[in-house]
């Protein structure tokens, strides 16, 4: 089966397998980006998705950044401010599409 797949195809898939899943799941990856929002997501080892969302800018994602928590709470640190309504409602519904399965749509 993978001979049927076009050349660029076949490459990426020798060296997904050569890879393994483990090593390509240790760290949070992007995955989208929605009303300013970093949504990013990596897989647990037992293969279960681990999605976070927050406000893409410096500083260190638990520590200077407005993020939502494992609950989706907003977590605002101090001196920044609150983004809006809309983008918070457009966080959670990526990170409930994230949580729901491996393929993100």
């Amino acid at each position: 089966m993978l001979y049927e797949l076009p050349v660029p195809m076949r490459m990426i898939s020798l060296l997904m397998l050569l890879l393994g899943v483990p090593a390509m799941a240790q760290g949070f990856q992007k995955l989208d980006s929605v009303h300013g929002w970093l949504i990013e997501r990596k897989l647990s080892d037992q293969q279960e998705p681990i999605c976070r969302a927050s406000v893409s800018g410096g500083g260190t994602w638990f520590s200077a950044r407005v993020h939502l928590n494992l609950k989706n709470d907003l977590v605002i640190p101090e001196g920044l401010t609150a983004p809006s309504k809309k983008s918070v409602d457009a966080a959670k519904e990526a990170l409930r599409l994230c949580r729901s399965s491996i393929l993100y749509f």
